[in-house]
């Protein structure tokens, strides 16, 4: 997969930050970034991060399957998180669980993963996934 090194640069907030917008007309928060709140139209709206937010997860697939060059990442968890205080939703992958012990409601923590290599260019790719927020010991 041929991936562009500028465009990779010129996006990396949107994806290592999960920058998103927040309206400062109807309070929404709109991930990802837009300079138009699709909710009310306004265009009054203030960048922020959710990258330090937890989430819960609403819904979620599991894929079994997978094109060529990929069979060694089967299989692959895709949710829809919301953060909990912004309200933001979000599509991600869920790493770091057992299918079996997956159910929506559980609440997730943003982790940088690993995601691939471009083997023309050489750039790495990461993303940010979703785990599930670990139980401290004697808590």
């Amino acid at each position: 997969m041929r991936y562009s090194i500028p465009r990779f640069w010129r996006e990396r907030l949107n994806y290592y930050r999960l920058k998103a917008a927040k309206c400062l007309d109807c309070g929404r928060v709109l991930y990802p970034y837009t300079s138009v709140c699709r909710v009310c139209g306004s265009r009054n709206v203030v960048e922020v991060e959710l990258i330090n937010e937890k989430a819960r997860l609403l819904t979620y697939t599991v894929i079994y399957t997978a094109g060529e060059g990929f069979e060694q990442k089967r299989p692959v968890v895709i949710g829809i998180v919301e953060t909990l205080e912004s309200k933001a939703r979000i599509l991600a992958r869920i790493t770091d669980v057992d299918i079996e012990e997956l159910k929506t409601g559980i609440i997730l923590e943003p982790v940088l993963r690993r995601a691939g290599e471009d083997g023309e260019t050489g750039l790495i790719h990461y993303l940010i996934m979703y785990r599930p927020v670990l139980e401290k010991a004697g808590s």
